[in-house]
């Protein structure tokens, strides 16, 4: 009996041991998952504060105004190679530049596009810059290059699709000579767009 009892108390002893070994096993495991979690926690707030900085927003009206431009480009009959580069001052402000060519004559210029906050503004400001300027002609929209984009070529989609409806287009130009090879100024308002920019074209030899 004697004999029993310690055997009994050896395996209580046992269970008390694992036991014990148990919930400190338990215990070490809580205490590391916590220590993670807590890692991990302070990665993805790390994460979410960490914003990208944001560029310049464009106006929209604008950029469909840039767009049309290269469309009329595209469109057009004698145009057989075309780049448009764009460089945006502000977010109503951009300086594009387009290099034309055919195997006869090429053309070269950067226009100033100005985004007004009405059509009116616009017009106001043709106004005030348009000294020496003659509106254009019917033949001049035709004949010269550079007006490609104030011409019936420019269908002007991507501004109904901005604005819900077509813009009223004016010309202006300022000849240094008779000749559409001669250097010229260019001024075109489209609604409350304008495009400035001046441009010769070159016969290709």
């Amino acid at each position: 009996m004697l004999f029993a009892n310690r055997k009994l108390l050896i395996v209580e002893s046992a269970l008390i041991y694992f036991m014990r070994s148990r919930v400190a096993i338990l215990i070490a495991a809580a205490i590391i998952a916590s220590v993670l979690a807590a890692g991990c926690t302070s990665s993805t707030q790390n994460q979410s504060t960490s914003q990208p900085a944001s560029g310049t927003t464009h106006d929209p009206v604008l950029q469909a105004v840039i767009n049309d431009d290269l469309q009329a480009y595209n469109n057009a009959s004698w145009v057989r190679t075309l780049n448009q580069s764009t460089q945006w001052v502000n977010a109503t402000t951009a300086m594009v530049t387009y290099r034309v060519s055919n195997p006869n004559e090429s053309l070269t210029y950067t226009a100033q596009y100005t985004k007004f906050a009405s059509a009116s503004d616009a017009s106001n400001y043709v106004n005030s810059i348009d000294q020496g300027y003659n509106a254009t002609t019917a033949a001049e929209l035709v004949n010269f290059p550079a007006l490609t984009t104030a011409s019936s070529t420019n269908t002007h989609q991507s501004y109904l699709s901005v604005a819900n409806s077509l813009p009223s287009t004016t010309s202006y130009i300022k000849m240094q000579g008779s000749q559409p090879t001669s250097p010229a100024s260019y001024i075109i308002q489209v609604s409350d767009v304008v495009i400035t920019f001046n441009g010769t074209l070159q016969q290709v030899i």
